[in-house]
């Protein structure tokens, strides 16, 4: 089940195809029987790329439509989303524990009492509801209207997600918070998923594209992680008094801004490119490794199948010289 397009496969069908595999992967992993909190959190992920690949084809689907499913997505990752988001803050809370450290391990203890024992925010979906959502999701998304032809279906969508994700990385670097460098993230994180969507137009190129974005929002999710870990010690739920919080503060603070300097020069070369330029280069990558593997696919029907000559005794010796007997 890979996350890519196919050369020879026309936008419109792949789209079709990638949004039903990932959405039949999110429903085998709410019926299944495995860790709930690993099941939830790979059904998310589906989610996720589910998006980035609604954004890549937004302009041919119309923005309607777009908001439309986009909203229902996000709904139904947010809802699964309690059980996932205490473990995230406990692991924040260790790592930023054991880089940084809070002075007196007390904070860090009562702080792990009540991650622990929050009971999240919003109204959690049940496995079976999740369930079914994705359902009603698959049934439209296979069934989806998209408008154009050839590489013009992703393109638009692909230019426009690209330079949100730049004039995100700006903003960040310009205006400092937490918001910001969280719509980033998100940038960064799309750009990612839509380039493995791409890859096979040149992998070694976009591929390595997609390993610096991953590697990048990683970076900026440590960075939004803390910002939420210090959202929850200032919250009534953390039971620390105002000078406590202050410390996680002041240690979290000191390690975001380790992360942000460590993310710029990633972000200035991912995002080097104009919008319009890069995505004219992967266009023509895209028709030319389509072009390519044409050709191969006529040379192999030009030249035919090699003939098999059957001798007594010969498939043996084919076995044994290729080890599998």
């Amino acid at each position: 089940m890979a996350f890519r397009f196919k050369l020879g496969e026309s936008f419109d069908e792949g789209a079709r195809r990638i949004a039903a595999e990932q959405i039949d992967h999110g429903l085998s992993l709410l019926q299944g029987n495995g860790d709930q909190v690993v099941a939830i959190h790979e059904t998310r992920k589906s989610l996720k790329r589910l998006r980035a690949l609604l954004r890549l084809i937004r302009p041919a689907i119309g923005d309607s439509v777009f908001k439309q499913e986009n909203a229902a997505l996000r709904e139904i990752g947010l809802s699964l989303s309690g059980a996932r988001d205490r473990h995230v803050l406990l692991e924040t809370l260790d790592k930023l524990e054991a880089s940084v450290g809070f002075g007196r391990r007390t904070v860090a203890d009562q702080l792990r009492r009540a991650i622990a024992a929050a009971n999240g925010v919003g109204a959690m979906l049940t496995m079976q509801q999740a369930h079914d959502r994705l359902m009603e999701a698959k049934a439209r998304l296979t069934e989806l209207k998209i408008n154009g032809d050839g590489f013009d279906i992703v393109g638009g969508g692909l230019e426009r997600s690209y330079r949100r994700a730049r004039r995100a990385f700006a903003d960040a670097y310009a205006h400092p918070s937490d918001e910001r460098f969280h719509e980033w993230r998100k940038g960064a994180q799309a750009h990612w998923r839509q380039m493995t969507l791409l890859s096979r137009a040149w992998p070694d190129y976009l591929g390595a594209r997609a390993l610096e974005a991953r590697t990048l929002s990683q970076l900026i999710g440590d960075d939004h992680d803390l910002a939420l870990l210090i959202a929850f010690a200032h919250s009534d739920a953390a039971g620390v008094n105002a000078e406590q919080a202050a410390v996680v503060e002041s240690a979290a603070r000191q390690r975001q801004s380790t992360l942000r300097a460590m993310a710029r020069p990633r972000g200035e070369r991912l995002f080097a490119a104009s919008p319009k330029r890069l995505c004219k280069s992967i266009a023509a990558y895209w028709n030319a490794a389509t072009a390519l593997k044409a050709q191969e696919l006529d040379a192999t029907k030009v030249s035919g199948a090699p003939k098999r000559v059957h001798r007594k005794g010969s498939g043996r010796r084919r076995a044994v010289a290729s080890g599998e007997v």
